[in-house]
């Protein structure tokens, strides 16, 4: 039995202001200097392991040459780029922490400016939308959508190709192996799709990918 939907008050409500949400990400994000680069990676990465260190020498990084930094606004990878970016001497870029309401994370010590929307849709979108290039380190389930959402939106030319970099080969290689051995091996995928991206241990390689991608913008 076919089941019609009604759109109620209430869902029309969470609609606009889902979409007034996303007019002002924009208009705050519009306020950083170009370019942008978003950094994913796992809230559970505490302060003493490498990847939060490295993530906190790449946001420095990217700060002392003038490329502003996205993120999530939370903990672990997110704290640590925002950290990054704030303790930079000579900083030229700064950075935007975008959250997602009640999941009990709250923004990060170091984070210039942050606010929170309602999904994490809408967070993904403002995330992907004005980045230059992409920065992601080991993570849960939510790293892993951001990073497939990215793909599959350049894979299917929805946004125009740009650097996505996994750091971390030890952690990222089970992934490449399925990408390889079995999304590749079915014909789910093809071999420019595994060129999308990039995985590295090498921060230089890192920085130098993306800072190339945003010279030529």
């Amino acid at each position: 039995m076919m089941r019609r939907i009604k759109l109620s008050s209430a869902e029309a409500f969470k609609l606009m202001r889902v979409f007034f949400q996303l007019l002002y990400g924009t208009w705050k994000i519009s306020k950083l200097e170009d370019p942008i680069v978003s950094i994913f990676g796992g809230a559970r990465l505490m302060e003493d392991q490498d990847y939060f260190k490295q993530a906190q020498a790449l946001g420095e990084r990217f700060a002392q040459n003038g490329i502003s930094v996205l993120t999530g606004g939370g903990p672990g990878v997110m704290e640590a780029a925002s950290c990054g970016v704030e303790y930079a001497r000579e900083r030229k870029g700064h950075t935007i922490g975008i959250g997602v309401r009640n999941l009990g994370e709250g923004k990060n010590k170091c984070v210039e400016e942050y606010f929170e929307l309602d999904y994490f849709f809408a967070r993904k979108w403002l995330l992907s939308r004005y980045s230059a290039a992409f920065i992601v380190f080991p993570g849960g389930f939510g790293t892993l959508d951001e990073l497939t959402e990215v793909l599959t939106l350049i894979q299917t030319k929805r946004l125009t190709p740009r650097p996505i970099v996994l750091v971390g080969i030890e952690y990222w290689q089970p992934f490449m192996k399925w990408v390889t051995d079995e999304a590749l091996k079915h014909q789910l995928i093809s071999n420019q799709d595994i060129q999308l991206f990039t995985v590295t241990d090498d921060l230089e390689h890192a920085f130098c990918v993306v800072r190339d991608e945003c010279k030529s913008m």
